[in-house]
């Protein structure tokens, strides 16, 4: 008789409904990054074992299976990360392309360029117009 062993633990329960959403770990925090009809980021911090808003995605914005990757370059500050987010959109939509620098503190004011998505123009923009960057 094998006796199995479960190596995951239950989380709280998140504060909306996320489907195809985006997880990047960073440090002590799981960061989840919009998905299907949401497109609010939420930071869940591992060992305090709370959700904190971070931001939103415009409105206007529309998540179908979208990517979002850390991009590794050489920071100064060990404290932040750089995420970029692509994909989502059927062929012949607009390719969206976002970034964010994401710095965990409890303080707005400390974080008045971090923790917003900001939209690429439409010339570095990940795909072209034709393709479909769904899932």
């Amino acid at each position: 008789m094998s006796t199995q062993v479960n190596n995951f633990q239950p989380l709280l329960e998140l504060p909306k409904t996320f489907a195809t959403s985006q997880c990047i770990l960073f440090k002590e925090e799981l960061l989840i990054c919009g998905g299907i009809n949401t497109n609010g980021c939420y930071s869940y911090h591992t060992l305090k074992k709370q959700y904190k808003y971070i931001c939103s995605y415009p409105n206007n914005v529309k998540l179908k299976g979208h990517c979002v990757v850390q991009l590794i370059h050489s920071q100064a500050n060990l404290n932040e990360i750089h995420l970029l987010s692509f994909g989502g959109q059927d062929e012949y939509i607009m390719k969206q392309t976002f970034s964010m620098k994401y710095k965990s503190s409890d303080s707005k004011s400390e974080n008045q360029s971090f923790n917003t998505w900001i939209k690429h123009n439409e010339d570095t923009n990940i795909g072209k117009f034709e393709d479909d960057l769904k899932g």
